[in-house]
């Protein structure tokens, strides 16, 4: 009896899943306009302090 159910439940599943993946359509992502350099630059060194404070590199005085 529990083999049925198990079976049953994955059959399912397994319909669902298959139901749904035909449903998706895929659509090319927006692009937008190109940023101004000093946002790229600001961008770039934010990205720089995370990683340096991730890594802890920068040094606390107490």
């Amino acid at each position: 009896m529990k083999d049925k159910k198990e079976i049953a439940a994955i059959s399912a599943v397994m319909a669902l899943l298959s139901s749904e993946g035909s449903s998706l359509q895929y659509s090319e992502p927006l692009r937008g306009q190109s940023s101004h350099p000093y946002a790229a630059y600001g961008r770039q060194l934010t990205m720089q302090y995370r990683d340096i404070t991730q890594r802890r590199i920068i040094k606390r005085s107490r």
